[in-house]
């Protein structure tokens, strides 16, 4: 029976190394988002894995002479736990499957911890220690806060990896 295993990749080859998983006969799986990148007064979305330096392939362990896949292209190795490959939740992979678009990216709000509503704690910055209600999500890397600050409602917006659930 196929499970699924993550694979562990070099930086920036998940591509290359899904390629030649495929290439071997591997049912393989990789991730991917639409990223906003903003420079030089320039604006524009990229297509980004969605794990950077994973991907997941699927096999049969009792059937699959597994090991040729830490000689490949691109990998570093395949996971495993005391030489045996880590198997992981068929519904996770199903689950991303399922959230993907037609252009093959998982859009992010799909997976968002935090909606609106949610109390949360800063964790970093200047209002660290504060707990806030969560607005809204702005994009994929901010979300829109209200704490209250000096007897008054205030609503700043912040970077996700700075709250955590309170």
């Amino acid at each position: 029976m196929k499970q699924w295993f993550a694979v562990h990749t070099q930086p920036q080859k998940e591509w290359l190394a899904s390629q030649e998983l495929k290439r071997q006969g591997f049912e393989v799986y990789y991730p991917k988002f639409l990223k906003t990148r903003r420079h030089a007064r320039r604006t524009d979305e990229i297509i980004t894995p969605l794990f950077p330096r994973y991907i997941f392939v699927a096999f049969d362990l009792e059937e699959t002479p597994w090991r040729c896949i830490n000689g490949t292209r691109g990998v570093v190795h395949l996971l495993t736990n005391n030489n045996k490959p880590v198997c992981l939740p068929a519904q996770i992979i199903i689950g991303l499957k399922d959230r993907e678009t037609p252009l093959g990216v998982v859009p992010l709000e799909t997976l968002s911890l935090f909606t609106g509503g949610n109390k949360v704690r800063i964790v970093e910055g200047a209002f660290e220690g504060y707990n806030a209600t969560i607005i809204a999500q702005s994009d994929q890397q901010r979300v829109q806060l209200l704490i209250e600050f000096m007897g008054r409602q205030l609503q700043l917006g912040i970077p996700v990896q700075m709250i955590e659930a309170a």
